[in-house]
């Protein structure tokens, strides 16, 4: 049956070049973004999994970062600690040579003149090494907790807890130092140490003993002083290095945590290439084809639209 009102093969043409449009539109836009999962639309449960997956790598590669700075963290400090460390074994050094009577009052004030030094110096450090603007080493006795899962209800074993211990020779706190300083009591500020230093001096009289100020036990000016320094600094080098030891084992955890959230992080972008990325060969291929049927379904619409005319011809 041949009509004019209604020109079906013109209509069935341009749904055909509607739809082929579409197609040709979305193989553009998946080849311009590199993604075949643009939007809801494209996908609305491939979308969902891919978020999801996306969101896990990212708070995983966060928790990369997260270890990398706490492993500098605990390597700054370790630097400083081996620094300290070589610091008291050379008080050690010197308080054991001053125990012995074989010297005079002379020489141990000598030998103290460098061991106070060192006290001073070993202290500074304590208080000013600093990381990130956080408190020196003689502000420790704080756990520090590294989040290394961003996953969502992520519980136990989603932080490393670092039980760092504070390196200052002279603070007296309820929790053990370094040194093997503790607390008499619970409140900090009527705690007395009963291993901690002090090697404060007056300096308005650098030639009064420190046994005459009272600080005899921080000093090794006299024999008994230099052996009680050196059960002290025996104390104080097998407790940096007790702590040196678990720095290092930190570290050695964090680098761990970093390497497996990296290999996790990896797994799950790879997951979501498959589910949102698109495929350039296939949608290529696609684009290809949708561009020969456009030329077709062109040709066949300006076709159709001249049947009108060929009917026309018979009225005449």
């Amino acid at each position: 049956m041949t009509v004019l009102n209604t020109n079906i093969p013109s209509l069935i043409a341009q749904n055909a070049m509607l739809m082929n449009s579409r197609a040709m539109n979305q193989s553009m836009e998946r080849l311009s973004t590199g993604k075949r999962i643009n939007s809801g639309a494209d996908d609305p449960a491939g979308l969902a999994v891919a978020t999801r997956l996306e969101a896990a790598a990212r708070a995983d590669r966060q928790g990369v970062r997260n270890a990398n700075d706490a492993i500098s963290m605990l390597q700054t400090y370790a630097a400083a600690g081996d620094n300290i460390l070589s610091m008291v074994m050379r008080m050690k050094e010197l308080a054991t040579q001053a125990a012995s009577d074989t010297l005079r009052v002379d020489d141990r004030l000598a030998l103290d003149s460098e061991y106070n030094q060192l006290g001073l110096e070993w202290t500074r450090i304590a208080a000013n090494t600093r990381w990130n603007g956080f408190a020196g080493m003689s502000s420790f006795n704080n756990n520090f907790n590294v989040r290394i899962d961003g996953g969502a209800g992520a519980g136990t074993g989603s932080t490393v807890t670092l039980e760092l211990r504070e390196w200052s020779p002279n603070h007296a706190t309820t929790n053990q130092n370094v040194t093997g300083a503790t607390a008499a009591n619970a409140d900090d500020n009527n705690a007395t140490a009963t291993q901690a230093f002090d090697f404060t001096r007056d300096m308005n009289n650098e030639a009064t003993p420190a046994v005459a100020n009272g600080k005899s036990d921080d000093h090794i000016q006299t024999r008994v002083a230099a052996t009680n320094a050196v059960a002290k600094l025996d104390t104080a080098v097998t407790g940096m290095t007790r702590e040196l030891a678990q720095n290092g084992a930190y570290v050695n955890r964090l680098q761990r945590a970093a390497d497996n959230l990296i290999n996790i992080a990896t797994e799950m972008e790879k997951s979501r290439s498959k589910i949102e990325d698109a495929d350039y060969a296939s949608e290529t291929t696609e684009l290809a084809r949708t561009q020969i049927i456009a030329q077709a379904a062109t040709a066949m619409l300006a076709q159709a639209n001249t049947a009108p005319q060929t009917v026309l011809a018979l009225l005449q």
